[in-house]
């Protein structure tokens, strides 16, 4: 069975490529690399492009179709029609030539194999298709990464380093005396801030020595307070100075201590950003490079037509 008028198309194999030898090598590893992770025997590099298996199914669909058709008009008897008026007999059907029915399995089982091709070949055009997706691409370095690519590795991202952990990197002596510093702050603080023992006494001593005596109540009830004290201004103004003085110099030397962690901890995080942005750049430089050969492979790759279906691929072929 043939379909007239069906103009022939040049279908396109795979051709050698004018580059090096190694760079033919490298493709043509990628091409095996990216059939195999994906486990697709309906691809490899021999075969037809996705155009071109198209074309072929539907020129197939067009055979069978026309067979399908040729196939209803099968009959089996003749039938003649005689007119009374004249006496005349008219063959107004013809049964099917033998041939027809001889061939009948034969164009059943030709059906059948067009048919067959074309769902393969429909199968194959979508197997190509899904081979572009980031899914299969992904699939394909993974199966990289199984075989030692680590440069394909996602790098984790760092943990950020606290101050927690370098201050564990202090000597027993640098530990002891941060606490010692910090003890001690936080202990004359409490006593001379405002609202401290010693700045609530001081408070009080002042605003007694302004006022020594201090009447509560009225008539016979009145009470008479008087107030002194052996300590003079300067006595007391003199320990309350110098428990700021003391304060401020230890706290000065507790800050200055602290920074110092601080600044190792703002160190290590701006090496641990720099090593984590120049591995990103080189895990992602590595993934691009491998979705160009990727990407290069998946182009090349042809619909390969089985043996089994190589007899209706050819006289479908005939037509073109």
């Amino acid at each position: 069975m043939t379909v007239p008028g069906r103009r022939s198309v040049q279908f396109f194999l795979s051709t050698p490529c004018n580059h090096s030898a190694q760079t033919a090598y490298n493709r043509k590893k990628t091409v095996r690399q990216v059939t195999q992770m994906t486990q697709n025997n309906m691809l490899g590099k021999d075969g037809l492009t996705v155009t071109s298996a198209n074309h072929v199914a539907n020129i197939a669909k067009e055979m069978y179709e026309a067979a399908e058709s040729r196939l209803k008009t099968l009959k089996l008897y003749s039938r003649d029609y005689l007119l009374a008026v004249n006496g005349n007999t008219y063959r107004v059907e013809n049964e099917s030539e033998k041939s027809e029915l001889t061939e009948l399995s034969s164009v059943l089982r030709e059906i059948g194999e067009l048919k067959s091709l074309i769902a393969f070949l429909r199968e194959g055009i979508k197997a190509k298709e899904s081979m572009g997706t980031d899914a299969s691409f992904e699939k394909y370095i993974d199966g990289l990464i199984a075989e030692g690519r680590n440069d394909l590795v996602k790098p984790s991202i760092r943990k950020e380093v606290t101050f927690e952990e370098e201050f564990d990197k202090l000597t027993a002596e640098q530990k002891a005396r941060y606490y010692a510093l910090e003890a001690k702050c936080a202990t004359i603080g409490s006593f001379i801030h405002p609202d401290g023992v010693f700045a609530d006494a001081r408070k009080a001593f002042f605003e007694h020595k302004q006022n020594p005596v201090r009447v509560d109540g009225r008539g016979q009830e009145a009470e008479v307070n008087t107030f002194s004290s052996t300590f003079t201004a300067e006595e007391v103004d003199g320990a309350f100075f110098e428990l700021q003085k003391e304060y401020r110099n230890c706290q000065a030397e507790f800050n200055k201590l602290k920074s110092e962690i601080d600044a190792k901890v703002a160190e290590a995080n701006k090496v641990h950003i720099a090593e984590s942005l120049a591995e990103m750049q080189l895990w992602t430089a590595a993934r691009k490079a491998e979705r160009l050969k990727y990407d290069e492979a998946v182009k090349a790759l042809k619909i390969v037509i089985p043996q089994n279906l190589r007899g209706a691929y050819e006289k479908v072929k005939t037509v073109l």
